[in-house]
């Protein structure tokens, strides 16, 4: 199936949608009490004496229950509506926070963070799928970069400032905000609609919804994959300079948002789907093969390079998020593209950490980054495709 244009009559500012403005204030509170607790969490189980191996899995079950929960969302949705699953991944993320607090082993706080992890696949399939359902087409751009503004802004901030003020202030200040947060949520998501639109009502297959996006799917994918493992190991590449891993991530997140944001401004402007794919992949794969050049001399022109490529690779998966997301609308009902895209965030961004912790420990960081950069050159032909493809 061609992508369909994105020209429409109704193309107006999203902005002007009161109700989409209220998904924007619910999913910046929700992306706020979740980065406030995404590091601290783990922090919190060392410092009740975890351990590493207890700290990193309780990550990995939060995002395990994630993949799930985003698994079964088009069923839940056809069923009970946006509306009150977005109330209950609200209710999931937030709930069970103070009992974070008030655990001092870590068991229970595995269990927790399974909850939890429950309540953001919920709210992240929620949130991507009402783009589409309420906004027109020609909208569509603005309203994913948008999006991605008030989901990405909060990570930007939260997530270094939750440390600190754990370190500085103590643990309660940061539970009591990922409590109050997702709960505050709330309040503006009483005028999300209740179901879907009418014309997104039919029940489509899993396996035709995967055919029809899969060339999307896979550029998303492969530039979560090196998100993954970018956030993981950019402050032990750089471990020799502190500072320095701290900006680079602190970079790559700002030109990912630009790159998302700018992405939907132009591609509505364009009034085609996927026009800034290509482009984005090819971005994502010359700013990982060039960081992998960089960190593999030491020398502070080669730590320049690095720097320079991450911003390069942050700005292209910034479109790339921008332009799978609008591409899948065009195939699939908003449900099952948000739930793909979604998939590929977050499945991606586990296996991007654990493939290049096990290649980095038997070789070197220049051979696994170098190998995500092949992967995305890997994957150029089906971005090249995806924009006519079916």
């Amino acid at each position: 199936m061609p992508a369909k244009s994105l020209s429409h009559p109704e193309a107006v500012s999203p902005l002007r949608n009161g109700r989409f403005l209220a998904l924007l204030l619910a999913s910046a509170g929700l992306f706020a009490g979740f980065s406030l607790l995404v590091s601290v969490v783990p922090l919190w189980v060392v410092r009740n004496g975890g351990g590493e191996f207890a700290a990193g899995a309780v990550t990995g079950v939060f995002m395990a229950t994630t993949v799930l929960a985003q698994l079964l969302m088009t069923g839940l949705v056809r069923r009970f509506g946006y509306r009150a699953m977005s109330i209950v991944g609200a209710l999931l993320i937030g709930g069970p926070v103070p009992l974070l607090a008030l655990s001092t082993t870590w068991q229970p706080i595995l269990a927790i963070s399974g909850v939890r992890g429950l309540g953001f696949g919920i709210v992240t399939v929620c949130g991507s799928a009402l783009i589409a359902e309420l906004l027109p087409a020609g909208s569509l751009g603005r309203g994913s970069g948008l999006y991605g503004l008030a989901v990405g802004l909060p990570l930007l901030v939260c997530l270094p400032a939750s440390t600190a003020i754990a370190e500085y202030a103590g643990f309660t200040p940061v539970f009591a905000a990922g409590f109050a947060l997702p709960l505050l949520a709330v309040a503006p998501m009483v005028v999300l609609p209740r179901g879907q639109r009418d014309d997104h009502t039919e029940s489509q297959p899993a396996t035709a919804a995967a055919a029809s996006v899969w060339r999307p799917w896979l550029p998303m994918l492969a530039g979560s994959i090196a998100f993954g493992a970018m956030v993981t190991f950019l402050p032990l590449v750089f471990a020799d300079i502190p500072a320095l891993g701290s900006a680079a991530l602190l970079l790559m997140s700002a030109t990912a948002l630009s790159g998302r944001w700018l992405a939907g401004m132009w591609g509505d402007r364009a009034a085609t789907a996927g026009r800034l794919l290509l482009a984005g992949i090819a971005a994502v794969a010359v700013g990982l093969l060039g960081f992998a050049g960089g960190t593999g001399v030491a020398t502070m022109a080669a730590m320049i390079v690095a720097m320079v490529c991450v911003a390069i690779y942050g700005a292209g998966f910034g479109m790339v998020q921008n332009d799978s997301l609008v591409l899948m609308f065009a195939r699939v009902s908003p449900a099952h593209a948000s739930v793909a895209w979604n998939v590929a965030f977050d499945a991606g961004q586990g296996a991007g950490a654990v493939a290049v912790g096990a290649v980095a420990a038997t070789t070197s960081y220049p051979v696994a980054f170098g190998a995500l950069g092949l992967l995305a050159l890997a994957v150029l032909p089906v971005s090249a495709a995806a924009k006519g493809g079916k």
